[in-house]
């Protein structure tokens, strides 16, 4: 059990007023707060669990928590259910959307043997589609400008693209974050070989709806998928039940953010 009172969560600058407001409530739950201060996250003690999203200006910083096996804790928005940039049915609200919390880690790095209660708690079953083992195009789901940065991949596209014209001559479909708003990942899935992603949630929604993924190997969508380009001709098609039991195992509700769950659960 995480003790919530020795975690020290960091607010980014240049919040929009929703996101202000989440953080803030947040704070509240924690012991120590760092408003846009690197040094300070830096500089603390090895008792104190940081607590940090995906913010640029902290590249560097957990990239040396990592070499040195710091303990940290990773948060951002939930792998189902969730509210915006989602192309499965989101959340109704924002109090029950969920947000996935990991620690040391980027995203889920484990399928776990856990019931899954709450994998039907999301009521997402009737989503869960056949896997496609006759498509034709790959969709290429581009990260968006903070994530690459947050991840130092910012030539992921180009270099993306050139990887997967040595080895395939399949149409490719460039498929851009902001487009969930406009055209349904369903669509550029409808006759799909795969689709191919950094680390973008768009790969576990693919998982769901029956399309192979190649991905960056912190991406939890690896557990189910490939992270070898080279592969892109020979997709894995595995049981996906355990995977989607183990996600929603690592993914809590703003409500139980705050009321003690998520502390008791992380792991």
């Amino acid at each position: 059990m995480i003790n919530p009172a020795k975690a020290c969560l960091y607010i980014p600058s240049g919040l929009s007023p929703f996101k202000q407001k989440l953080f803030d409530r947040l704070a509240a739950r924690v012991g120590q707060v760092s408003r846009g201060n690197v040094a300070q996250m830096e500089s603390l003690p090895p008792d104190i669990l940081p607590v940090v999203g995906c913010s640029p200006e902290l590249t560097k910083l957990i990239v040396q928590w990592r070499v040195a096996r710091r303990p940290f804790c990773y948060w951002d928005r939930g792998y189902l259910r969730r509210v915006f940039a989602a192309s499965l049915p989101p959340a109704a609200s924002l109090q029950v959307s969920y947000y996935r919390w990991h620690i040391n880690a980027y995203q889920m790095g484990s399928i776990s043997n856990v019931p899954n209660d709450r994998w039907k708690a999301l009521g997402y079953d009737k989503e869960v589609r056949p896997w496609a083992k006759a498509g034709k195009h790959i969709v290429i789901a581009a990260p968006s400008r903070t994530y690459a940065r947050f991840h130092d991949c910012e030539s992921w596209i180009a270099d993306t693209i050139d990887a997967l014209a040595r080895v395939t001559g399949r149409q490719l479909v460039i498929r851009d974050k902001e487009q969930v708003r406009t055209r349904p990942l369903q669509k550029d899935l409808e006759g799909a070989h795969a689709l191919v992603t950094h680390g973008s949630n768009t790969a576990v929604e693919s998982v769901v709806l029956g399309c192979p993924v190649f991905v960056h190997p912190d991406s939890a969508a690896a557990l189910v998928g490939q992270t070898d380009l080279k592969q892109i001709e020979t997709p894995i098609y595995p049981d996906r039940q355990p995977f989607f039991n183990s996600l929603a195992y690592n993914q809590w509700t703003e409500d139980e953010m705050f009321n003690g769950v998520l502390w008791a659960m992380l792991r």
